[in-house]
């Protein structure tokens, strides 16, 4: 059998030079990366971020339960997507590293992995929530079952507070805090000429989704009753047929006649 080939001695250089062509592979979950070299991302839809010490007090007592999520970014630094709150926390406490799970991730992508992870979480404020709900429908594209799916909401949810958001009368109202989003949602099945008179109710009243409901049952139910004039109306109109000479009515009268008589007939019959 032929002698193999003698294999050409490696040099340091050449190692260098596979090492800056071929990348190791990261097979950590969880980096210990600087906090100075992490910084915040400008589409967070966040702009308060309150209860901090609280959070702090928690780290220092339990350690950090959950690594915040960041990207790659040049030169030698990392955006955060996720963990803003986290991150300030561990800032107050005086931190140098704080564990990160560092995801690959396009500008674009990141930008959607921020408003997501920020829509799933309760204490987001209205402005935050409009805000970035309206990205990802309005200039996302993405249609309201798409965000209900990625925010763990159903597709009712999103529609019902982007028609909040974008009504007029309730946006400002909720928006300064003076009505709760759930209240907003139910006035949206008051008629929009008495919208504004039922909002202003409810802000003053201080109103929550029952009172609504029960307020605009009420109205419903008033429309529906016949007015105190009706009975008079028919007694007039009764007199006003009997005078009339019969050969005196158009087709068209007649026609419209015989209708009302049939509407007359299923109105005075009594409902079992």
């Amino acid at each position: 059998m032929p002698l193999a080939a003698k294999r050409a001695p490696q040099t340091f250089d050449d190692m260098r030079r596979v090492r800056a062509v071929v990348k190791a592979v990261d097979d950590r979950l969880v980096h210990l990366v600087p906090v100075a070299d992490i910084r915040s991302s400008a589409h967070n839809p966040r702009r308060s971020l309150e209860g901090i010490g609280e959070l702090a007090a928690s780290i220092a007592e339990h350690g950090l339960l959950q690594p915040v999520v960041v990207r790659r970014v040049e030169p030698d630094g990392y955006e955060l997507i996720a963990g803003h709150r986290r991150l300030e926390a561990a800032k107050t406490l005086g931190w140098t590293e704080i564990a990160a799970t560092v995801r690959d991730e396009t500008e674009e992508q990141a930008y959607i992995l921020t408003l997501v992870e920020n829509l799933q979480r309760e204490d987001l404020t209205p402005t935050e929530e409009a805000a970035a709900l309206e990205v990802l429908v309005r200039e996302r594209g993405w249609s309201t079952r798409q965000v209900g799916e990625a925010v763990k909401r159903s597709a009712m949810y999103v529609s019902r507070r982007l028609r909040v958001f974008e009504d007029p009368v309730l946006a400002p109202l909720v928006l300064r805090d003076e009505l709760a989003v759930s209240t907003a949602e139910e006035l949206l099945r008051a008629d929009p000429a008495e919208r504004s008179a039922l909002a202003r109710q409810a802000v003053s009243e201080r109103w929550e989704r029952p009172q609504v409901r029960a307020a605009l049952a009420e109205r419903n139910a008033a429309l529906q009753q016949p007015s105190p004039r009706l009975a008079a109306r028919i007694r007039a109109l009764s007199e006003e047929l009997a005078g009339l000479d019969p050969s005196s009515l158009s087709a068209r009268a007649r026609r419209e006649l015989a209708h009302l008589v049939d509407v007359a007939r299923t109105v005075a019959t009594p409902t079992s």
